[in-house]
């Protein structure tokens, strides 16, 4: 009996015992503690932002981990029974912290830098699926949206600096095979290697190449962004047989800058959605890559996705300071490769930021490459714009009289060549590369060949009608011989002047003698150009008197060919109506550079 009564006891205590262990478990699961506090870089001291801190041994779970702020505190709550946390961040090792069963914990944890790195590292595992909730990357991007009215130009009352731009263009991915046609036997000084080529043995021509010297004024209130250019040139062929400056205004169309804090970029005519702008993560996937930390301040280098790869959008990298500006320090960026872009095979990017005396970034230099492919897999264009600028003040209220007039004023002497280079030559903000100050040389070289004189010679009288003689053009060429009912066979000779002669005036005439009327019909016109350019560019602004006496079929007006085009002598049906006129005219012509709803009256 002694011995049984002994076993209940040892029963009772084992359960007594086992009752109490479970009671403790589950008051320990019941409980919760807080641990909170700071994350640092063990030698220099600066908080870590963005370190992840988790539970070890806890599921995953939203409440279970959390990340470090800008300032590289941190609090998270979890169960008691719990008594390890790690901390892990990109460029550190991770680290495991023992925490009491304290209510409420204050701690502070040093990281140490990696030392080594790994060339490459693959990792496979579960995919997860991407999201912006709890997503420390979403919420930085969405910092840098908060903070974009008082980072970017426009949030200046009164904003000026000096700007440098440069634009360069030429075809590319040429194969050696085209390269050494017999044809180019003269010409292979114009031809480069291609570095950048995805495959070798490709060469590039450099064909044009521009730059510009400007000081901008921006104000905010009331709005107005004033540019006065202070000299540019270019390295351009003869205005006889090429539009300079309708080249020049075409490929500054294509190659415009970009403004990442626009919530639209246009580019080749399309827009493309800002990674910044205010709907940003809906259409973006954001990943935080890196923490640089050589440079001050600190900044998290910000990748990004489209989420579906055939909208309009970019990817690339942004970099975020840490500052408490979330200010945008650089940016990478090229488009999704399955958008379709006008032509487009290749496009890159690149901004770059830098700090004034506020301690604001501004942007100092933008970079725009675009390759366009004119085959399938060959011959392209490639142009490069970059625009740079310095001595960015902010601030400096300047009076009403700079901001007067049109948006771009030319505040240097036309006529001054010489000293437009020498302007270059001291005042250019970055220096040309090689393949840039080649296209100068190579370009006045090749119009000293005079095989190419006559090569363009005959390419201008096919495209426009004309031959250059001197000072005048003779043409148009498809007129010297018609032939109608009334007039029989009809010869016509006429001309005009150029901008060589004078860029105010300009007189053009014909005269015409029908062989089967036995009649002469002539044309006189003269043309004075108030803006000092020339009457065949924009914006035109000019007055003309003229006289025709010739030949007119009734009813038919013809906008953009003569009536006596050598074509048009072929007609089906017959037509002797023709009326014999005299035409006095006075034509006034005013071009406006700005929109209908900002012009001027006069």
């Amino acid at each position: 009996m002694e011995h049984q009564h002994t076993t209940n006891n040892n029963i009772k205590t084992l359960f007594l015992l086992l009752t109490i262990g479970v009671l403790s478990i589950t008051t320990a699961l019941g409980q919760l503690k807080t641990v909170a506090g700071i994350v640092k870089d063990s030698k220099t001291k600066q908080p870590i932002a963005f370190a992840t801190v988790a539970v070890v041994g806890a599921p995953s779970a939203p409440g279970n981990a959390t990340s470090t702020q800008e300032s590289g505190r941190f609090s998270l709550k979890f169960p008691s029974n719990y008594t390890k946390i790690r901390v892990s961040s990109i460029g550190y090792d991770y680290k495991d912290v023992f925490v009491t069963n304290d209510e409420l914990q204050q701690i502070e944890i040093l990281m140490e830098s990696q030392d080594n790195t790994l060339d490459e590292v693959v990792v496979r595992g579960k995919k997860r699926k991407y999201t912006n909730k709890d997503n420390p990357a979403v919420a930085l991007i969405r910092k840098v949206i908060e903070n974009k009215s008082k980072n970017r130009l426009t949030g200046q009352q009164y904003a000026e600096y000096n700007q440098y731009e440069k634009i360069s263009l030429g075809l590319s991915n040429l194969s050696e095979k085209f390269v050494n046609k017999k044809i180019f036997k003269n010409y292979q000084f114009l031809f480069e290697l291609d570095d950048s080529a995805k495959t070798a043995n490709k060469y590039m021509l450099p064909a044009f190449m521009e730059e510009k010297l400007s000081k901008v004024y921006y104000r905010k209130d009331p709005k107005k962004t004033k540019q006065y250019i202070l000299g540019e040139q270019r390295a351009q062929f003869d205005p006889k047989f090429i539009d300079n400056d309708g080249l020049s205004a075409y490929f500054n169309k294509l190659y415009e800058t970009v403004d990442i804090y626009d919530n639209n970029i246009t580019l080749v005519t399309n827009q493309f959605l800002s990674p910044i702008a205010n709907s940003s993560p809906t259409f973006y996937k954001f990943f935080i890559t890196d923490t640089i930390k050589t440079q001050q301040p600190w900044l998290v280098e910000l990748s990004f996705f489209p989420r579906n790869k055939a909208d309009m959008l970019f990817k690339g990298q942004l970099y975020i300071t840490l500052d408490g500006n979330y200010a945008v320090q650089a940016a990478n960026m090229t488009v999704a490769d399955d958008i379709n872009l006008n032509f487009v095979r290749d496009m890159n990017i690149e901004l770059q930021f830098e700090q004034d005396n506020s301690k604001r970034f501004y942007l100092s230099q933008s970079t725009l490459g675009i390759d366009f492919s004119l085959t399938d897999k060959g011959m392209g264009i490639r142009g490069n714009r970059t625009v740079n600028y310095k001595n960015y003040e902010t601030g400096l209220a300047q009076p009403d009289s700079i901001y007067e007039g049109p948006e771009t004023v030319i505040a240097y002497n036309l006529t001054d060549g010489k000293g437009t280079k020498n302007l270059f030559d001291t005042k250019r903000q970055i220096p040309l590369t090689k393949n840039e100050l080649n296209i100068y040389h190579n370009i006045d070289t090749l119009q000293q060949i005079p095989s190419f004189k006559s090569f363009m010679d005959i390419a201008a009288l096919l495209f426009s009608g004309y031959k250059q003689a001197g000072p005048v053009e003779i043409g148009p060429v498809n007129t010297f011989y018609s032939f109608n009912p009334v007039e029989g066979f009809r010869l016509r000779l006429g001309g005009r002047t150029t901008e060589s002669l004078s860029k105010r005036f300009y007189a053009e005439s014909y005269a015409a003698y029908g062989f089967k009327d036995e009649k002469w019909k002539y044309f006189l016109s003269g043309t004075y150009a108030f803006n000092n350019k020339s009457v065949y560019s924009f914006p035109q602004h000019y007055i003309r008197g003229s006289f025709q006496r010739d030949t007119k079929i009734p009813g038919q007006q013809l906008e953009f060919v003569q009536e006596d085009n050598f074509l048009l002598s072929f007609k089906r049906g017959e037509n002797e109506s023709y009326i014999y006129n005299d035409v006095y005219r006075v034509d006034y012509r005013k071009e406006f550079e700005k929109p209908p709803q900002y012009r001027s009256r006069f």
